[in-house]
């Protein structure tokens, strides 16, 4: 029963569109509208700089990080991943948007790797921010992270 309360928090958490909202809020302005019409944090970054972007790219990584660690510490590693997956679902099809489309669920997937997977998580960040440091490209910096965490768990054996 508690897997199943926690999967749903997480779809309820993956849901809080921030980047809609924050855009809304201090743009007053619909970011659907904008560049590619994704909620996310690296389209209101492209939309309206960094200090827009950045706060949702946290707020989303950290919707995905709660209900996986939350579920790690409370049942087992797979309520975690169950959990941090209904917040990518949410984050995906938003319950508060009417799931109408939402974000691509890049932050939120990291922030889930986070809170079931530490080291792999961290391991997928880092590649993540030196990439776009250094190349401006989120999608280049997603791949590159998702290809390192596939790497890092390639070499965890259960023996």
């Amino acid at each position: 029963m508690t897997t199943v309360l926690l999967v749903v928090a997480g779809y309820v958490l993956g849901s809080m569109p921030w980047g809609y909202w924050l855009v809304l809020l201090v743009k007053h302005e619909d970011i659907r509208r904008r560049g590619s019409g994704n909620i996310g944090g690296t389209n209101v970054w492209r939309a309206y700089g960094w200090r827009l972007g950045l706060p949702v790219v946290v707020l989303d990584t950290a919707k995905g990080f709660a209900p996986a660690l939350a579920g790690v510490l409370l049942v087992s590693d797979l309520a975690g991943v169950l959990a941090g997956a209904a917040a990518m679902l949410g984050h995906w099809r938003p319950l508060f948007l009417k799931w109408q489309r939402g974000g691509k669920m890049v932050a939120t997937c990291g922030g889930a790797f986070l809170g079931v997977a530490p080291v792999i998580g961290g391991v997928g960040a880092v590649v993540w921010i030196v990439v776009f440091v250094v190349w401006r490209y989120a999608s280049l910096a997603s791949m590159l992270a998702a290809a390192s965490r596939s790497c890092a768990c390639s070499g965890v054996t259960s023996e």
